[in-house]
């Protein structure tokens, strides 16, 4: 049924019954709402229990609240911590966000780190983060892509976001952060 909406509300875009503009404009201030409405995320173990791998990500309270405090963080500009559990989508949430920033902000960069590369990007990796974002990409609509295109924009460990000048970037290993600049750091 989400994906439904989903259609009904690309057919508005599409016919000008909504103005897209507008839209964007709303979701640059509003980044909970944008993951919500267009995101997806995806779990393997779905099928098992009858239900598709790919899913629209349509975020519970507790995740809203968390991408209120990173972009509090953000503007505040002051570090953060999050406590990690599984199966909360922080990982996707993250990625979801860093996405989402580089789509509505000019000159926007995130950084993701960990101790393993494997763990930041691997092109057949589910788990890496950057297998994550490509996929985010991939299924939305083409009016909130920006021209984004895997195959040119996504080489190993960056993912370029041309129509605004911004870009998400990995790093692995012991000194994770150092000597780059970006607007937000994900270890």
């Amino acid at each position: 049924s989400v994906f439904r909406e989903r259609a009904d509300w690309l057919g508005k875009i599409r016919s000008g019954q909504v103005d897209l503009a507008k839209l964007k404009a709303y979701y640059r201030d509003h980044i909970a709402d944008f993951i919500s409405d267009w995101g997806i995320t995806f779990d393997p173990r779905n099928p098992e229990v009858g239900l598709p791998s790919l899913m629209p990500f349509v975020l519970f309270p507790r995740q809203r609240e968390w991408v209120k405090w990173v972009l509090k963080h953000w503007h505040d500009q002051t570090p953060g911590l999050a406590e990690k559990s599984r199966d909360c989508g922080l990982s996707w949430l993250s990625v979801g966000v860093a996405c989402s920033m580089c789509l509505f902000y000019e000159g926007f960069s995130v950084g993701f780190g960990s101790r393993k590369e494997e763990y930041v990007d691997r092109v057949d990796l589910p788990k890496s983060l950057f297998y994550k974002a490509r996929m985010f990409m991939r299924y939305l609509p083409p009016e909130f892509r920006g021209g984004f295109d895997a195959a040119r924009d996504a080489p190993h460990m960056r993912l370029n976001f041309r129509s605004t000048g911004s870009n998400i970037s990995g790093e692995a290993g012991d000194n994770i952060g150092r000597g780059d600049r970006t607007s937000i750091y994900f270890v």
